[in-house]
């Protein structure tokens, strides 16, 4: 067979294949229960009112959802996409939007228009698997910043003390990237104090500040909190603040379809870089979405999947509490939304070795070295709540809970 490797890119070469999308090939098998994707639970999917909502559109719509529409959007959806962040608080108009394939696709957008190689991001310390491939594949790099003990947002003397040390090390950083709310992999959500403090050092530094936002609207504990693109128009409104969000979990992934809300000019250079990628997306599917946000009936499906995740959430936690070895230095985040918790064993435990163990047990993870740029931590994971019932739940924390005390018997 052909090789071309010598023809390759360097960007190509510099790519690196997802470690979580490897592990779902080895994890179909029927019985083993896997903690380890990200899958919103298929209960949740409106599949009856979203196939109406089809229908609609081929009876009403079809010349106009089967030829080719803007890049930008269509104006039907993005109407609809207003009326849905008016209901938040949020204000933006049609020339703030920009409608893309999932917020995946906006991450390798603004990696696109922002990364030259050798240029850094801000991120967490750990931050998202997603993020971190396309940051990669432009050749760019990821100043990580770690988390205070609160749980409550970065370290924000860490990220004065790493941002001041970049600078003088003659680093090039262009952008800041958080998920303030439930982020992956940690699950942890941002306090107002903290989502205000990013946003000041956006504002002092010149940074924009990219708020990635998938889980935002599956909070089933506590109050919402105000985005930080929200602060931003309510405080001095310096439209530095992206804001990307997503149906995959709120409605259905395989709608792969999400949105961009950003300052005119940010959305316009978003534009021509997208122009490049797909020329549009999907039409049918933007009508599609369209149709069915004009139901009204998203909210109830929101409050429904919200209702289901606490229930498996707190399953979970309350099996963890009562089968993981009792140890001080074990220890999960109890996160109020999303659908991810972080689990964190003794030093000296090495997760992506257990994960062979796990894989014989028929349990699987995400050894947390995944979510690091550099200087991964060995002895975390990322496990997954939303995906499996409540029985595959049992049975697979129990599981998982002889893997580790196992491992810490053979130390």
């Amino acid at each position: 067979m052909a090789s071309f490797e010598s023809l390759y890119s360097e960007n190509a070469l510099n790519m690196k294949k997802s470690v979580i999308r490897e592990l779902l090939k080895l994890t179909q098998k029927p019985d083993i229960i896997s903690f380890a994707g990200g899958l919103p639970a298929p209960e949740t999917f409106p599949v009856e009112d979203l196939r109406a909502a089809a229908d609609v559109v081929f009876v009403k719509h079809a010349t106009k959802a089967l030829q080719y529409g803007t890049t930008e959007g269509d104006p039907d959806l993005k109407d609809e996409l207003i009326k849905f962040e008016a209901r938040q608080g949020v204000k933006i108009g049609q020339d703030h939007l920009l409608v893309v394939s999932a917020s995946q696709q906006a991450l390798d957008i603004v990696a696109k228009v922002f990364i030259d190689p050798g240029d850094y991001i801000i991120g967490g310390h750990p931050t998202y698997l997603g993020t971190i491939q396309a940051i990669q594949s432009y050749r760019g790099r990821v100043l990580g910043i770690p988390f205070s003990k609160a749980d409550d947002g970065f370290d924000m003397d860490e990220l004065e003390r790493r941002y001041a040390s970049a600078l003088r090390d003659g680093k090039r950083i262009k952008f800041i990237y958080v998920i303030p709310d439930f982020q992956n992999p940690t699950g942890i959500c941002w306090s107002v104090e903290k989502r205000k403090a990013l946003l000041e050092f956006s504002y002092r530094t010149g940074l924009p500040l990219v708020e990635d936002s998938p889980y935002r609207e599956i909070r089933f504990l506590g109050k919402t909190l105000p985005s930080i693109f929200q602060l931003d128009q309510e405080g001095e409104n310096r439209g530095n603040v992206l804001n990307f969000k997503t149906f995959s979990k709120i409605l259905a992934p395989g709608t792969r379809m999400g949105w961009v809300m950003a300052n005119p000019d940010i959305i316009s250079k978003f534009v021509v870089a997208k122009q490049a990628m797909d020329l549009c997306t999907n039409v049918f599917a933007q009508k599609w979405i369209a149709e069915y946000l004009k139901t009204g009936k998203i909210y109830s499906v929101i409050e429904h999947t919200c209702g289901i995740y606490r229930d498996k959430r707190n399953y979970m936690t309350e099996l963890l509490e009562q089968h993981m070895p009792k140890r001080p230095d074990i220890s999960w985040t109890k996160p109020e939304g999303g659908l991810f918790l972080w689990i964190r064993l003794p030093e000296g435990i090495d997760t992506d070795k257990m994960l062979l163990k796990a894989i014989e047990r028929k349990v699987a993870y995400v050894g947390g070295s995944s979510f690091y740029f550099d200087e991964p931590e060995h002895n975390t994971m990322r496990i997954n709540f939303s995906y499996s019932s409540l029985e595959q739940i049992e049975e697979g924390v129990k599981r998982l809970a002889r893997v580790v005390a196992e491992e810490l018997e053979g130390r």
